[in-house]
């Protein structure tokens, strides 16, 4: 059997793996700020307007 990705994590410098992860998050969060923005844009585009907080009750 091929050995799992996890296995190599013993061949990482310490804190290597930490650090490719916060930066695949960084990555992943600056992606949707620009999800965010563009759809800002074609909502705004559209006349919808958002609202920051929400002011209806979930039961």
């Amino acid at each position: 059997m091929s050995p799992t990705p996890t296995s190599h994590a013993a061949d990482y410098e310490p804190g290597q793996l930490l650090r490719e992860l916060e930066q695949r998050q960084d990555d992943a969060l600056a992606q949707l700020d620009e999800l965010d923005a563009k759809l800002t844009e074609v909502l705004k585009g559209l006349g919808v307007t958002l609202e920051d907080e929400c002011d209806v009750d979930v039961v």
